[in-house]
């Protein structure tokens, strides 16, 4: 049963004003693929949150199984904006703590009728949907202060919202590598704060990731540039280090990355060359 089949219980409960005016913005979105999946998220995250049916925590896992869990979060993290109700994200945060209730989520749809496991799958999916839903605007230039203790960090987490996790979540964002992850993990952990402590121990894990992608990327970058000032081409460039052009291709195109020794041995290579190719023609 969809949001809109429950419109009855929407509009007479206390998510009523939100509703209306979510209904008002999607009433101008174009008949585009891209609007109906607009549509399908906001209505489903105002759904989990106003009336937390099991058709509601099914509707979010099987969005999130069809366009992934970032898509689904880069839209849910517009309704707060688009229903305009002040700067705290009070619909993401409650949004965030709803589909992270994971045995309530569990059981509710296990009553409906799931398998135990499946059940256990889909309240696998929301609890992830959360974390990213809580992800989708961390920036990295904006951290908080680290806390002084346990008792802050929980005052932070347990009367603040989502604006505020996500500067707490800055700070691992900014140095995944640092000492501050084990720090932030062991004070929500004294805390008695499981969930915060997952989100904070994934937050460094995709951070790591997107830090080593930036960087691999750099480094392909700085091979392509080194390949070129040698004169040669890629084939020649690769017979001149020692390694076969397919081997090359994987560095050139950040499949890849080189040890410190190869590396060094493209950069003292490129430069070789390069000279060389001023003092003789190239190879």
């Amino acid at each position: 049963m969809s949001v809109f089949e429950r419109i009855d219980r929407l509009e007479s409960g206390p998510f009523a004003a939100a509703w209306r005016r979510l209904v008002g913005v999607l009433a101008t979105y174009p008949d585009t693929p891209e609007s109906a999946l607009k549509t399908a998220v906001l209505t489903n995250m105002l759904g989990v949150i106003a009336l937390g049916d099991a058709e509601d925590y099914q509707h979010t896992a099987n969005l999130v199984r069809r366009f992934g869990h970032q898509q689904v979060a880069q839209i849910q993290n517009e309704l707060d904006d688009l229903v305009r109700l002040g700067p705290h994200l009070p619909l993401t945060t409650a949004a965030c703590l709803e589909l992270a209730r994971r045995t309530h989520i569990e059981r509710a749809v296990a009553t409906a009728g799931q398998p135990d496991e499946e059940a256990s799958a889909l309240a696998g999916k929301c609890y992830a949907t959360a974390f990213w839903l809580l992800m989708a605007d961390v920036d990295p230039l904006r951290p908080a202060p680290v806390p002084k203790d346990a008792d802050e960090l929980a005052q932070v987490i347990e009367r603040r919202g989502v604006d505020e996790w996500r500067k707490v979540l800055a700070i691992i964002a900014a140095n995944p590598w640092g000492p501050e992850v084990s720090r932030l993990t062991e004070l929500a952990v004294e805390a008695d704060l499981p969930a915060p402590a997952s989100a904070m121990e994934w937050c460094a894990k995709v951070y790591r990731k997107r830090f080593e992608e930036a960087e691999r990327l750099e480094v392909a970058k700085e091979i392509r540039r080194l390949v070129a000032i040698s004169g040669c081409s890629q084939r020649q460039f690769a017979q001149y280090i020692g390694t076969s052009p397919s081997r090359l291709s994987t560095y050139v195109n950040g499949l890849v990355t080189p040890s410190a020794a190869m590396m060094l041995r493209i950069s003292r290579s490129a430069s070789a060359l390069a000279q060389g190719a001023t003092w003789s023609g190239g190879l």
